[in-house]
């Protein structure tokens, strides 16, 4: 029997490759996938699969009215998010508006096309490490409470309670994933990695926030895709950490895509960043054994991975642009 998964995001990074994902290794699974965007740069992170029998591509705002979307649905896989950390200081309204609103319409939906039959429908919410605040030291755990420190990560924690409540209410199996900064090929140009190889190919220095010893923990976007597939074929229900427990610190990031670039390895500018980030927490660490003592595993190692991410950038340069 076909499943049928909605995936909202569809054109985003994360969203599109788990399109793709699914597309190749599931011949068994359909995929709506429902996206608000149109730019036509970003459909070219789904070239190849558009034309697939199993895949349909469906423009709407999910704000709106989505229940047509929503019926017959085996999975929701939501993505879809607004997750700029700098833009959600300058704008928070429309983080609260897409990231909380858009969440809420998503259970409505399933509640009232299911009704107390609501088991029937899976919601995956996809959420993040930033949720738990800065991480002084040591690892955040499942249970650990929650500490927003911008409004960006403040809207996905709101959402991640509305998951809990709508679905405990209701009876819809749930599974709520918060994952590390992923890496991979088509990320949005003003994320830091595809910035800093830009940055390195026009030979420009590479703008560091504060002194670079800011620590963030890497995933490979395929093997987020991949846990995610993990826990649903198990039928596991709850909060799940996805993360490959390596760490860089932002200026060791820098000179890693340098190196990788041939580049002189000084080519760095610290800029201060008080006035773009009022607040910007040092390190984000969460542990990933709960999922692990389940039996998944990373399958990218990130000296490797980023290495092959940065030489797709720079032999692709027109997704730079």
């Amino acid at each position: 029997m076909t499943r049928r998964v909605l995936v909202t995001g569809c054109l985003g990074f994360i969203g599109s490759r788990f399109v793709k994902y699914t597309l190749d290794n599931f011949k068994d699974v359909s995929v709506i996938g429902l996206d608000m965007n149109v730019d036509q740069k970003n459909l070219r992170r789904l070239d190849g699969y558009l034309d697939n029998s199993r895949f349909q591509l469906v423009y709407a705002d999910l704000k709106g009215d989505i229940s047509d979307v929503i019926e017959n649905i085996d999975i929701v896989v939501h993505f879809a998010s607004k997750t700029f950390v700098d833009h959600s200081f300058r704008s928070a309204e429309s983080h609260v508006r897409n990231n909380i609103f858009g969440t809420f319409n998503i259970l409505e939906q399933i509640r009232k096309l299911k009704g107390y039959k609501s088991q029937d429908t899976i919601m995956v919410q996809v959420s993040t490490d930033e949720v738990y605040g800065q991480a002084e030291e040591g690892f955040f755990y499942e249970e650990s409470p929650l500490n927003p420190t911008n409004p960006y990560s403040a809207t996905k924690a709101s959402a991640d309670m509305l998951v809990l409540g709508w679905c405990q209410s209701y009876g819809i199996p749930f599974i709520i994933t918060r994952t590390e900064n992923n890496y991979g090929e088509y990320q949005h140009i003003q994320k830091v990695l595809p910035a800093f190889v830009k940055k390195a190919l026009a030979d420009e220095p590479l703008p560091v926030y504060g002194d670079g010893k800011h620590k963030r923990m890497w995933l490979h976007v395929e093997d987020h895709c991949s846990a995610i597939w993990f826990l649903i074929q198990r039928k596991s229900r709850g909060i799940f950490h996805i993360a490959g427990a390596e760490e860089l610190e932002n200026v060791q990031l820098a000179h890693k895509i340098l190196a990788v670039l041939d580049k002189p390895e000084g080519r760095v500018t610290f800029i201060p960043d008080s006035h773009i980030r009022p607040v910007h927490d040092r390190r984000y660490a969460i542990s990933g054994s709960k999922l692990q003592n389940l039996g998944w595993r990373p399958e990218w190692k990130m000296a490797e991975g980023l290495e092959k991410v940065i030489k797709w950038y720079a032999e692709n340069p027109w997704w730079l642009l």
